[in-house]
């Protein structure tokens, strides 16, 4: 069974295809106006939608831990990984050309997800505590480029949550759900791990991450169930990272005692959000936000 490709090499054959390059370049589209050019605009004009401060004091037993900056980055990459092994895979061969089509759909939905989370940002910005660390150069890129305003629902754990249920979906589309399933428990694992990292460096909050659980779950149940929601969380900080992120799980960890409260705060959360959220999926987040300080 192959492995996903590296990073630099995944890209190569996604944009080496031109249906694949013109999806890439609305991915792009997407990042740029509805997420980072929203956010510049409201940081650079106040006076649009207002700014809810989202910290919980779980967040303190969470240590600052700079050495997970090189997992939570890895984000972006952790998706295109997956999107490129389905064009490989299914595009030759027993399969005909599926793969193009399957790394298509990948490349639209993760993009989907982009004006999905913007409906609440558009109405509620929200921020966290994150601390200015410049001992790291990764870390001047971030402060540079990102002005922290859009914390609910969290993009990023949106983007990992779909990223191995959508491959999920697709292999089990393919009939090899249980051929690959070594492939998705490492995308799976992947996810965790980039979810725990941005808490420890201090980019998002415990609420952020129980937003954007259920974010996901209104987005496509059918991939994101509330089951599977619960699987997740129960999984937080207990789950051994894959090969390739276990040298960057160093220094200050979350202690064993408070791992209880924080995977159940978040659940509750979760179904606290879920429960509200009959009619217009974005109320229980908008209300929600309403109802905390301002920044």
């Amino acid at each position: 069974m192959r492995d996903f490709p590296a990073a630099g090499l995944a890209v190569l054959r996604l944009l080496s295809h031109p249906a694949l390059f013109r999806r890439g370049l609305r991915y792009l589209s997407a990042v740029w106006r509805k997420f980072f050019f929203f956010q510049y605009r409201a940081a650079l004009f106040p006076g649009g939608p207002p700014v809810a401060q989202v910290d919980h004091p779980l967040d303190e037993r969470i240590p600052f831990n700079p050495r997970f900056i090189r997992i939570y980055l890895d984000f972006v990459a952790h998706w295109i990984r997956a999107a490129a092994f389905l064009r490989t895979r299914y595009g030759k061969g027993a399969f005909g050309k599926r793969g193009v089509a399957l790394a298509g759909d990948f490349i639209r939905s993760t993009t989907e997800l982009y004006a999905f989370a913007l409906q609440v940002y558009s109405r509620h910005l929200s921020t966290t505590k994150r601390p200015r660390y410049l001992k790291n150069p990764r870390f001047w890129v971030i402060h540079a480029t990102d002005p922290h305003l859009m914390c609910v629902p969290s993009l990023h754990v949106m983007i990992v949550v779909h990223c191995y249920t959508k491959f999920r979906g697709l292999v089990r589309d393919m009939g090899e759900e249980e051929a690959l399933r070594p492939l998705t428990e490492r995308l799976f694992r992947e996810a965790l791990a980039i979810t725990e990292a941005v808490l420890y460096v201090k980019q998002h909050s415990v609420n952020c991450i129980a937003a954007a659980l259920y974010t996901m779950s209104r987005f496509d149940s059918s991939l994101f169930s509330p089951a599977e929601a619960e699987r997740f969380v129960s999984s937080l900080f207990g789950t051994p990272p894959p090969p390739g992120y276990a040298p960057f799980y160093g220094g200050a960890r979350v202690q064993e005692g408070q791992i209880p409260r924080i995977r159940e705060h978040i659940a509750g959360l979760y179904r606290s959000f879920l429960e509200g959220g009959g009619g217009d999926w974005t109320e229980p987040l908008l209300g929600y936000l309403r109802g905390l300080p301002r920044h």
